[in-house]
């Protein structure tokens, strides 16, 4: 039995029902990917491989909505994952960021006013960190 990667582990909570992860689960688990992406985003802005622009669009987008959310009340951050040369090699962290995108938008639509507008807006984040890591190697 192999153990799960960092993403794996993130993507079985952000994928769940917000009602099975709680909304503290979901949140912690939104906050982590969103600083994992934004670290591997920060790698690659000075590997050379790929449009450092972008790359770093992608690591303010994701510290942005991490800015958001509630700091994770326990745990430490998972380690950097190496990112080999290539746009395949960014595509898991591209979907993470659209995991949680929608995973923060199922949460936003239980909420009520300033709490929903937060959840969408770092959402968003989300989203537009995904659109920017996916231009990176893309060109």
């Amino acid at each position: 039995m192999t153990t799960p990667t960092p993403i794996e582990e993130l993507e079985a909570v952000l994928g769940t029902a917000p009602e099975s992860a709680g909304l503290s689960g979901v949140l912690t688990a939104a906050w982590d990917a969103l600083d994992l992406v934004g670290r591997v985003a920060d790698a690659v802005t000075w590997d050379g491989g790929g449009d450092e622009l972008e790359a770093m669009i992608a690591a303010q987008a994701c510290s942005a909505g991490r800015q958001l959310l509630p700091l994770p009340e326990h745990g430490r951050p998972y380690d950097l994952p190496p990112v080999p040369p290539g746009a395949a090699a960014l595509v898991p962290h591209v979907q993470l960021l659209r995991l949680v995108q929608a995973a923060l938008d199922r949460v936003a639509a239980t909420e009520a006013g300033e709490g929903r507008a937060v959840l969408e807006q770092a959402a968003g984040h989300a989203g537009s960190g995904a659109d920017a890591l996916a231009a990176v190697r893309g060109r």
